[in-house]
């Protein structure tokens, strides 16, 4: 992340997300990707390497493009609740 806001100077530095996003969206990225393969396979039954070919990108691409936004969102929720590290 950068170390502060270049709209607004708010310091990002006392926020520490970590991979505290990674564990969600692993979660929400294998619902939409399991749903939508059962789907294709019910629907359509291709081979396995078309499952392969498919479903490997676009977890990754998922997983990479929500990643920003979910950083983003925990950031917010830290600074909307005033949270930070070893306060109860």
């Amino acid at each position: 992340m950068a170390p502060r806001c270049s709209a607004c100077s708010l310091d990002y530095g006392r926020f520490n997300v970590g991979d505290g996003a990674a564990p969600f969206l692993i979660f929400i990225v294998a619902t939409i990707v399991i749903i939508a393969s059962q789907v294709t396979e019910a629907k359509l039954a291709p081979p396995w390497w078309v499952h392969v070919l498919l479903w490997g990108p676009i977890t990754l691409g998922l997983s990479l493009g929500l990643m920003r936004l979910a950083k983003g969102l925990f950031v917010a929720l830290e600074f909307r609740n005033d949270a930070g590290e070893g306060q109860a």
